[in-house]
């Protein structure tokens, strides 16, 4: 049997990095983990190709060669995904589709040949069984949560190690918090489960046998969700890579509250952790009590952050505007909280009530949703009638991110982050030639070309003379800031100004929640916001 497994492309966002990654010679920021875990669980007589769109098109030879085509979906994805699915039907090709998108709105998916819904350890094998056999159904549901122990390596043979920025595995699924918007309670539950951790470090030799060096993304919902097992795992991965020399780091997510547990963050930066991605939302106390974010209530996260970064954790950090407690000052509470913080890469979005949520759930009751506003486009409006008019949250939000990725201020925050960040030893490194070759190519397109310069080279300048030890970090951070400061000016910016120009036209205020297309913030986009940093797995997820 030939199958044909394929990752739909995402659109632009700002968690694409699209700007950067010429800088580092990758087509694409993550690799798809789902889709290769997924080839994982076939049987093992099954000839497997990948076909990622945002590294290669998918040829009509690719289609010509499958059996059958399995694809992975996002609700970003999802304009991508249909077109996949339409043309493999005019090519008479049959289509497993299975994923976030897929399990939260299967009704959307008429075209598809099968659906496999739901975490895929115990399903996708029955599915291919039957398939093989003639006897496939249209739907197979999980009908219990499955145990990540019996979860294979991922075969990450399928993939060209030199197309991404990043690696990608997991550890846990779940998160025992209650956050009213996000879908992964309802995905994966309140029970982290998680894998052995001869299983994890027997991913990490996969990857490391493939060729890939760089950083590696822990893709859980959130890592230290529990806390017993990942004590257990730091462990054995610090002992791994001492005992390998592994040229490997890794980036995650986790709640704010592993800023209260110091002897965890130096497990985790021993180990080789070097970016945790947080939740926090927003600076408004009762918004906070209004999504149940009780993780982050009682405490100044702005010394929490900080404090993070002094143990040796580079921080990124979500937010949202929209709550019903947001009035007209959270936009500029929101810019003042994250520059007195020192966040340098803050991803912002517009509340949106993901299918299955509690706050979709709310929302329908009180009949505040647009139903027809499910497309995954950051810059438009919302499928939440907000208690903020829609002109005021859309212009709030231009101003939020035009004054976050105004150069001098996103300058003036990584100079902050830098004076509270403290490298951890763990990640000492020498610079690899692959590495003077990217700051030789920021410095041409930035340092030469760019519009900003100045500000570039003021930035770097200063880090050399001040902190000469955390360069490495100030060129990555100036090699980013490229994307962010690039896509605000030039894709960002003039897209909310175009839906600020169309609404003061005077368009009736019933065509608006009609027509209007949300900002996504959570799992089921590519998370401006929340609970994610990228998909968790499921059937055939992050």
């Amino acid at each position: 049997m030939r199958c044909l497994l394929v990752n739909p492309a995402y659109p632009d966002t700002y968690w694409s990095l699209r700007h950067m990654l010429p800088l580092v010679r990758r087509h694409w920021l993550v690799a798809p983990l789902p889709l290769i875990t997924v080839a994982a669980l076939l049987p093992g007589h099954w000839e497997c190709r990948l076909v990622d769109l945002s590294v290669r098109p998918l040829d009509d030879e690719d289609l010509a060669w499958a059996d059958v085509v399995l694809l992975s979906g996002m609700l970003v994805q999802r304009a991508s995904l249909h077109e996949v699915v339409a043309r493999c039907r005019s090519a008479g090709v049959p289509t497993v589709v299975g994923g976030p998108y897929a399990t939260a709105m299967p009704e959307k998916l008429a075209a598809a040949t099968h659906l496999v819904l739901g975490e895929g350890e115990e399903i996708v094998g029955v599915w291919a069984r039957d398939f093989e056999a003639g006897r496939a159904e249209r739907v197979y549901r999980e009908t219990r949560k499955p145990d990540l122990s019996r979860s294979p390596v991922p075969r990450y043979d399928l993939l060209d190690p030199k197309a991404y920025h990043y690696m990608a595995v997991q550890f846990s699924r779940g998160c025992p918090f209650r956050c009213e918007f996000c879908d992964i309670i309802t995905l994966y539950g309140r029970v982290p489960r998680t894998k052995e951790p001869e299983q994890v470090i027997a991913e990490l030799e996969a990857i490391r046998a493939s060729g890939f060096e760089g950083r590696v993304m822990f893709v859980d919902d959130n890592f230290i969700g529990h806390k017993k097992a990942v004590r257990e795992l730091l462990e054995e991965i610090a002992a791994w890579r001492r005992r390998t020399g592994a040229k490997l780091d890794f980036f995650t997510e986790a709640s704010i509250d592993l800023a209260d547990r110091p002897e965890l963050v130096r497990a985790m930066t021993d180990a080789g952790f070097a970016v945790v991605f947080i939740g926090i939302e927003t600076p408004n106390t009762e918004s906070l009590r209004e999504t149940r974010k009780s993780q982050n209530l009682g405490r100044d996260m702005a010394v929490q952050v900080r404090r993070l970064r002094g143990l040796g954790l580079d921080v990124w950090a979500g937010f949202i505007v929209g709550f019903d407690h947001d009035g007209p000052e959270i936009f500029d509470e929101m810019t003042d909280f994250i520059e007195r913080a020192g966040i340098a890469y803050a991803m912002v979005g517009m509340l949106t009530a993901l299918p299955g949520t509690p706050l979709h759930a709310r929302l329908a009751s009180e009949g505040r949703l647009r139903p027809d506003a499910e497309t995954g486009d950051m810059f438009d409006l919302t499928n939440v009638v907000t208690r903020l008019p829609e002109r005021e949250l859309l212009g709030g939000y231009l101003r939020v991110l035009e004054r976050l990725y105004e150069p001098d201020a996103y300058f003036a925050r990584c100079r902050e982050h830098l004076q509270h960040w403290e490298r951890a030893p763990g990640l000492v490194q020498t610079a690899a030639p692959e590495e003077i070759l990217v700051v030789l190519r920021a410095i041409w397109r930035v340092g030469v070309r760019g519009r900003y310069r100045r500000t570039w080279w003021g930035f770097l300048a200063w880090a050399a003379r001040h902190h000469p030890r955390k360069l490495p970090l100030a060129l990555a951070q100036a090699c980013a800031g490229h994307h962010f400061i690039t896509y605000t000016r030039d894709t960002v910016a003039p897209r909310l100004r175009g839906q600020l120009g169309v609404q003061s036209a005077g368009q009736p205020a019933a065509r608006r929640a009609k027509t209007a297309r949300p900002a996504r913030t959570s799992h089921a986009s590519e998370g401006s916001g929340t609970c994610c940093v990228m998909p968790s797995l499921s059937t055939t997820r992050k």
